[in-house]
């Protein structure tokens, strides 16, 4: 997974992923920012998954759901629903997307240091 680290004008630091893992950016800028507990708390997650002490894992965040199951993360948009059903698959699979736990936790131990 490609990805790019900056701060804005405010200061603010911003996360920018490759087209098929962009999600993962916004995650990182809105979900997580500067919250180093809770970066903290998922790559102790991971840490866990990797020594098989627990199944799967999930954190919920402001717009973003991750959810960690075996050597896949996948990123779902909170509030992903649509009434016209006829667009309902499009949207679901635009609102989620996925990556391997190895690239995840090499772009997670990257924000962290970048944000430090």
């Amino acid at each position: 997974m490609d990805f790019q680290f900056r701060t804005d004008m405010l200061g603010e630091p911003s996360a920018k992923c490759d087209l098929e893992c962009e999600a993962f950016g916004d995650w990182l800028s809105n979900d997580l920012g500067t919250d180093h507990e809770s970066i903290n708390l998922v790559l102790n997650a991971i840490e866990n998954l990797l020594c098989r002490n627990i199944p799967d894992y999930q954190f919920i965040g402001k717009e973003y759901t991750l959810t960690i199951e075996d050597d896949e993360v996948i990123l779902t948009l909170n509030h992903n629903e649509t009434s016209h059903k006829e667009f309902a698959e499009d949207y679901d699979q635009e609102m989620q997307t996925g990556c391997g736990l190895a690239d995840f936790k090499h772009l997670l131990q990257e924000w962290k240091a970048f944000i430090r």
